[in-house]
């Protein structure tokens, strides 16, 4: 006699996966249990109960069979069912049913009750986001699964345990549980549960951009699925290979497996998975420029989420793909709500991969509302998490799992044969036998020694990465407050400073002209005091350009200086000015001191060349020397004899501008021929 096959999942909603608690017999006579309790293939955790809920019928001859069965194992088996059949729709209800396996292995200190209970209550964690704790449970389960021997929960447990390191973006980790719970799926011989740990290691070659294995892996798990006959499998391989197709531009391919995956799903009832299957639709539908269907398919798959209560990745991505949607037709209200939504549900979630997402919503929405400062920051922050999340280190580390996990296979082969070998050969000769076990030892000492070697390298790198995740959060939070200290220190300069200059202006100018003074002394010194003071104003602006910006273009020093050149043409029309730039240096970054600091040495120069050479003609020219910024001021005015002049502030200025950063300055001069100022950058 026979307990009644479970079939209950667990959805993600980034790339579509699930954990899939499957059919396991109990023989009453011998009590011997042939089952598997689940296989989870998700990124972060999402459960439904929509589709393999029990019936009342079944239910109530579960909890009879609980009660008056003579056989502990049996009993637990039932409050298992009952627990999965329960958890999905009423979790709070749920934790009875492993209360009472728990009840039995204290009873009995029975291993295999424990490694039931826990495992269960791994899940009931996962659906109340407490991934803590059902991290502890899930490890707890391998525990006891190994001392109950219980393959198959030992199995489900190291797919559990993928699933939460998937979740946190520890790919290494998950890749590393995911293999554990193959090797075990295969001793069993069981291509089911194969199959889904194969299409696993797909998703995450997927996730980190390597489209070829990817395609293998999910390609494979398809062809077993279909030899199965798992049509929810099925379903969620179709999404998967949309998701695949879809990274590579082929939308119309993506769509039809997407449809292909929603017509199985309306078929086993899985309203979840129809939800995750439209949220990936409209992603294709999107880049097809289909706004409308894309939006049609998203209010379904919210829809689906309010009523199933869904409050994990999947609304992530319905929230993000509603925000993109409204984005495009350019209803920036709707966008915002449903960043905002986006935001709530990814700070709860600790989910970096979305933050950033949410981060390029909000630059983008910014950007609409030419927002500048805040566009600057979110997208910033969205490159930063964008490195952390992508980063080549991790390839490499699951390029190496994999290679280590063949030939770790490899290598149980090979010892396999040798075993095989040796039993033949001692009915020969046996005094071969002690020296080539010795050998094998020393062998199997050595591969332990250098697997231990190669994992602890491994976990020093894991704890680099998250180093460097702290590091670039701290050096995002600093540069953020860096750069409003500078709007601050600008905008009181310009408010307070500013203002006070403008008012001393005016008021030289009422002294002027609204009272009679016919003292010329005192009106030229007036006159002095408001045109130093419009000086002032204008160097004042210029320091607040400076502070505004981290770093310069050539682009925006050209501006200035034009600016600059310009005003200095209306001053002086007997003056002819001409400036020339390289075009080849027009794209050249520069931090904020080297761009000011070269700007008032231009300034101070063509100031001196008007004031002092008395020349007709003055020429500006950068260019690029020698991977160097060459710049000259030139004038053709009656230069001076350098021996014979003692430099000034203006001419000390200007050098001690320029050696700050790290150029040189020169003054090349004759009487009667002109000054040329050189300066090399």
């Amino acid at each position: 006699m026979c307990l009644l096959a479970l079939l209950i999942k667990k959805i993600n909603s980034n790339i579509d996966m699930v954990i899939i608690y499957v059919n396991f017999f109990v023989n009453f006579n011998q009590c011997k249990i042939k089952f598997m309790n689940k296989i989870s293939f998700v990124i972060l955790l999402l459960i439904t109960s929509t589709c393999f809920a029990q019936n009342k019928n079944e239910k109530d001859s579960l909890l009879i069979l609980a009660r008056n069965s003579k056989y502990d194992t049996v009993k637990v088996d039932c409050y298992n069912k009952l627990f999965f059949g329960e958890v999905f729709s009423d979790v709070k209800t749920s934790k009875k049913y492993f209360e009472a396996m728990f009840l039995i292995a204290k009873q009995k200190k029975l291993n295999y009750a424990y490694a039931k209970a826990f495992n269960a209550k791994g899940v009931y964690f996962d659906i109340l986001g407490k991934l803590d704790s059902a991290y502890i449970s899930y490890n707890t389960a391998i525990h006891y699964s190994k001392k109950a021997k219980l393959l198959s929960t030992e199995g489900s447990a190291y797919n559990n345990l993928g699933l939460l390191d998937w979740n946190k973006g520890d790919f290494y980790k998950a890749l590393k549980n995911y293999n554990k719970s193959l090797e075990l799926f295969e001793k069993i011989e069981n291509i089911n549960y194969q199959g889904n740990t194969l299409s696993n290691i797909g998703l995450i070659y997927d996730e980190i951009d390597e489209p070829k294995k990817a395609e293998f892996y999910l390609k494979k798990a398809l062809n077993i699925r279909k030899k199965a006959n798992d049509d929810y499998g099925l379903s969620v391989s179709y999404v998967n290979l949309g998701k695949l197709y879809e990274k590579q531009g082929k939308y119309h391919i993506a769509i039809q497996n997407y449809e292909k995956a929603i017509v199985i799903k309306k078929k086993i009832n899985d309203d979840l998975g129809i939800a995750i299957a439209k949220y990936n639709m409209s992603t294709s539908l999107m880049k097809l420029n289909k706004l409308d269907e894309a939006l049609a398919v998203l209010n379904d798959a919210e829809k689906i989420c309010k009523e199933n209560e869904a409050e994990s990745n999947i609304v992530e991505n319905v929230y993000s793909g509603l925000s993109q949607v409204y984005l495009g037709k350019n209803d920036l209200k709707k966008a915002k709500e449903y960043s905002s939504k986006l935001y709530v549900i990814t700070q709860k979630n600790k989910d970096l991969e979305r933050m950033s997402v949410y981060y390029e919503m909000e630059s983008k929405i910014a950007l609409r509302e030419k927002n500048y400062e805040k566009a600057y920051t979110t997208s910033k922050i969205k490159d930063s998490l964008n490195k952390i999340t992508s980063g080549l280190e991790i390839k490499k580390a699951i390029n190496l799992y994999e290679a280590k996990y063949q030939s770790e296979k490899k290598e149980k082969q090979l010892l396999l044969a040798k075993n095989e070998l040796i039993e033949k050969e001692l009915l020969i000769k046996k005094k071969n036998t002690q020296f080539q076990i010795l050998m094998l030892i020393s062998l199997a000492l050595i591969t332990i020694g250098y697997l231990i070697y190669r994992q602890q390298k491994l976990k020093n790198k894991q704890q680099e990465q998250e180093f460097q995740l702290k590091s670039a959060i701290k050096e995002i939070e600093t540069q953020n407050q860096l750069q409003e200290q500078r709007l601050s220190i600008s905008r009181d300069l310009h408010d307070n400073i500013g203002a006070q200059l403008t008012f001393v202006i005016s008021s030289v100018d009422n002294l002027k002209f609204g009272n009679q003074i016919n003292d010329n002394k005192v009106l030229n010194q007036l006159t002095k005091i408001s045109d130093f003071t419009k000086a002032t104003i204008i160097e004042l602006r210029d320091t607040i350009w400076a502070m505004n910006k981290d770093e310069f273009s050539f682009e925006d020093l050209r501006s200035r200086i034009f600016n600059f050149i310009e005003k200095a043409k209306i001053a002086k029309e007997d003056i002819g000015f001409e400036f020339k730039i390289d075009e080849k240096l027009a794209e050249i970054k520069l931090s904020s001191i080297v761009g000011i600091n070269i700007y008032r040495t231009i300034q101070e120069a063509i100031n001196n060349a008007i004031k002092y050479s008395k020349g007709d003609k003055i020429i500006v020219d950068v260019k690029s020397f020698h991977d160097k910024i060459q710049i000259e001021i030139k004038d053709n005015g009656k230069g001076f004899e350098i021996e014979n002049i003692d430099f000034g502030n203006g001419l000390n200025n200007m050098k001690k501008r320029i050696e700050e950063i790290d150029g040189t300055f020169e003054i090349n001069t004759l009487v009667n021929k002109g000054t040329i100022i050189s300066i090399l950058i």
